[in-house]
């Protein structure tokens, strides 16, 4: 079986994309604790990056997932001048998109997301927005885990589609 090999981050980017998940009212889904805890051990190892929080508020969430992520990185000791946030967001294209004035000119970005997740994220990313990706994969809780791997499958053929349009657009 050939087997994808992972590009752990290890700090070459300046910036670090934390995608947003599900909240629950405003507190973060296991899903997005196990992202932003990645995502604070990294930070506080790597001093030099900046996080941007991306993640827009759906309408069952009482807070905007990329507030909620900077909420919990600060109060895992990240220092709040290192957080950039990205609120409206709501997918993972937009993730992109939308945080791009913070990252533009970089060659690559590190992405933290659940392991499930990771590479759709950088496929968007170099697809799309022509970058290298590394990243931090963040487990995902095993309760959900199916539930997750089964939606991934058909948000490849989501964004396949897309692409093609995008690429094909006159």
């Amino acid at each position: 079986m050939n087997q994808v090999k992972r590009q752990n981050a290890d700090g070459t980017y300046r910036y670090v994309l934390v995608l947003g998940a599900k909240v629950n009212g405003i507190q973060p889904s296991r899903a997005l604790m196990h992202r932003i805890e990645a995502a604070a051990a990294y930070a506080n190892r790597h001093p030099h990056v900046e996080l941007i929080a991306s993640g827009g508020q759906g309408p069952d969430e009482g807070m905007a997932e990329a507030r909620v992520i900077a909420r919990e990185l600060i109060a895992r000791g990240v220092d709040a001048a290192r957080i950039h946030i990205e609120a409206e967001s709501t997918s993972t294209y937009e993730n992109f998109l939308f945080s791009r004035p913070i990252w533009d000119g970089e060659p690559g970005l590190t992405i933290v997301t659940n392991d499930f997740h990771v590479r759709r994220a950088r496929l968007v990313g170099k697809l799309y927005f022509g970058l290298a990706i590394d990243a931090l994969y963040a487990k995902t809780p095993p309760a959900t885990k199916l539930k997750y791997v089964v939606r991934e499958q058909l948000a490849y053929v989501k964004l396949f589609i897309n692409y093609m349009r995008w690429k094909w657009r006159p």
